[in-house]
């Protein structure tokens, strides 16, 4: 057979037979050689695929996507939230401290000699006379920050203020500078010459001093501990109705107050009282009472321009002196008397 020609007409017809297109799927499968497909896929690692799978199906479901958008895309009522949750912590402080306040308040009066005090706190009431000090600028006191020193911190005592001040006149001296309307200055007056608002003038001002002057850490911790408590005690004796706006109001009169003290207690250092010292102290009980600072320049308003020259009782401050000064005015009255007693002696010898 080899070599054997076929017919052109066989080869044309054999060509068409083998050409001619598959009929069904098993046939075009068998035509591809598929005819085992699908067959079987072997992976490798598979149960590394099957984890990894179903961490694509956990990191895309509506929880996993939402949290993260929640973490990381930044949100515009961020800021106002952080300030409702610090806000509702220091509600959560402001009614632990209040409790323990309204707590030691029921120990002290819950006695059997409540009757007895009431009546000896009448009787005080009505027979007191407070001691009106008026200090003479020839008084022998000191006026100066370098002779003034905090004499300790004492816990169930007021430290006095230098020179025998006032606090509570002190106040009114800053209430009458306000101008306040006569049924205004009446309200003001009674939370302001109120125990707890004369302790934190004590105890504010002392604060300052040794802050700014003579820093002593381990009173400064007690007297700031006390402060604390004492506008707790002030905060939760004000009704509601009231709260806003002595909140506004307060702040910026104990630093009056405090300013008013130190230009009163040490009249020869009234060069340290500068703008700057008025700024730093009004930033630091603002800061203390209201928990924000005051617009810059804030003590320009203040009607206390003349305490560098007066009292608060009215009366003129008389010019700073030097030690040198007073040295010579000393010599000067020893020689007069001297002289004095020259011309006596002479007088004498003459009419005997």
């Amino acid at each position: 057979m080899a070599g054997q020609l076929f017919p052109q007409w066989m080869v044309r017809a054999h060509c068409w037979k083998m050409q001619q297109p598959p009929r069904n799927i098993e046939e075009f499968l068998k035509f591809q050689n598929w005819d085992y497909w699908p067959r079987e896929i072997h992976f490798e690692d598979y149960d590394k695929l099957l984890h990894t799978m179903k961490k694509i199906k956990e990191d895309s479901s509506f929880t996993s996507i939402y949290t993260h958008l929640w973490g990381t895309v930044p949100r515009i009522h961020d800021a106002v939230m952080a300030m409702e949750s610090r806000l509702g912590e220091c509600s959560i402080l402001l009614k632990s401290h209040a409790s323990k306040i309204f707590e030691w308040r029921s120990i002290i009066f819950d006695t059997r000699s409540k009757g007895k005090l009431e009546r000896y706190k009448a009787f005080l009431r009505k027979y007191h006379r407070r001691k009106k000090i008026m200090l003479s600028d020839e008084m022998e006191t000191k006026k100066t920050i370098e002779d003034c020193n905090f004499s300790g911190f004492k816990t169930n005592e007021l430290t006095q203020l230098p020179r025998h001040l006032d606090a509570e006149r002190i106040y009114l001296f800053i209430l009458k500078a306000h101008n306040f309307d006569e049924k205004v200055f009446k309200i003001w007056k009674t939370h302001f010459l109120s125990e707890a608002s004369i302790a934190l003038l004590h105890d504010s001002f002392w604060w300052w001093f040794l802050h700014k002057f003579k820093p002593d850490r381990e009173n400064q911790d007690f007297l700031f501990d006390r402060i604390s408590e004492s506008y707790v005690t002030l905060f939760m004796s004000i009704p509601a109705s009231r709260k806003d706006t002595f909140l506004q109001v307060y702040p910026d009169c104990l630093a009056q107050a405090i300013y008013a003290t130190f230009q009163e207690a040490f009249p020869e250092s009234s060069n340290l009282f500068n703008d700057e010292f008025k700024e730093d102290l009004g930033n630091n009980i603002f800061l203390w009472l209201s928990g924000l600072k005051p617009q810059k320049g804030f003590w320009t308003y203040w009607k206390l321009k003349e305490l560098s020259t007066t009292t608060i009782h009215g009366t003129k401050k008389a010019p700073s002196t030097s030690i040198k000064d007073r040295i010579e005015r000393s010599q000067a009255r020893i020689t007069a008397v001297s002289l004095r007693a020259t011309r006596k002696n002479c007088m004498s010898r003459s009419l005997d």
